[in-house]
């Protein structure tokens, strides 16, 4: 992404010609997400896909609003409610918040992961063509999850709520200007916590349109890892897959 972000700034050259630049931009997504990783609480590190069978490609709605304040400086707001169903066939024994589900029990599983960033970025280039911009700000995961046995009715929940500060760096530039005109964005940002995990997330995309509406393509990538002790409490899942958009800039 950062070669990709090189090359955009070398080939627009943002010239100081088009529009003036935005003061909102709306970008509202649809993602089948792709779900992989672990969870733990109390218990065994549990994979979300061979031992929950988590469904794959769930739909989920994600939200970005960027307001400019003025000159380079813009608020950024953003959430993601991830929604997680699960059915399968245990082929080990497994155990969550105290208490063991045998091998060959069937479970099934729930999950809710809303994930709400808010932050400042400031841009180091900003022109009418385009702009790159560095930004820094907290994301808050609330997390739920509850794992219940079909022949037992036995059910175990955890919840948490988690506070984290990111910093990172995004772009946005309009490097074609026609009887359509082209877009292409992108982003990078997360942060190490040392022994208590990482946080990344990034995604790029690509889109067409004319004045204030442009349809968007692109992929986009979340992976948190973080847990508040060794082999006690752990939620380390990865959300990724394609994604389709709506941007609108005034």
């Amino acid at each position: 992404m950062f070669l990709l972000l090189l090359l955009l700034v070398a080939s627009v050259g943002f010239a100081q010609v088009g529009d003036p630049p935005s003061r909102i931009e709306v970008t509202a997504s649809y993602w089948p997400v792709h779900t992989n990783g672990t969870v733990q609480a109390r218990g065994t590190a549990i994979d979300l896909r061979s031992d929950l069978g988590v469904n794959q490609n769930e739909a989920t709605f994600a939200g970005k609003l960027d307001l400019r304040l003025g000159g380079r400086n813009w608020i950024r707001i953003e959430g993601v409610p991830f929604r997680l169903n699960g059915r399968s066939d245990l082929s080990r024994s497994i155990t969550y918040q105290g208490r063991s589900y045998p091998i060959t029990d069937r479970v099934t599983s729930t999950a809710s992961l809303d994930y709400f960033y808010g932050g400042y970025q400031f841009d180091v280039v900003s022109q009418p063509r385009g702009r790159v911009g560095l930004e820094a700000g907290a994301a808050y995961l609330g997390t739920t999850g509850s794992i219940s046995s079909q022949s037992t009715g036995l059910t175990a929940s955890k919840s948490q709520t988690i506070g984290i500060p990111l910093a990172g760096l995004s772009f946005r530039a309009f490097p074609v200007r026609g009887a359509l005109d082209v877009e292409i964005n992108g982003e990078i940002k997360g942060m190490a916590f040392g022994k208590y995990g990482s946080f990344c997330q990034t995604g790029i995309s690509a889109g067409i349109g004319r004045g204030h509406f442009f349809l968007e393509g692109g992929y986009r990538f979340i992976k948190a890892d973080i847990h508040d002790a060794p082999n006690v409490n752990m939620v380390a899942p990865t959300f990724r897959g394609p994604v389709v958009s709506l941007y609108f800039r005034l």
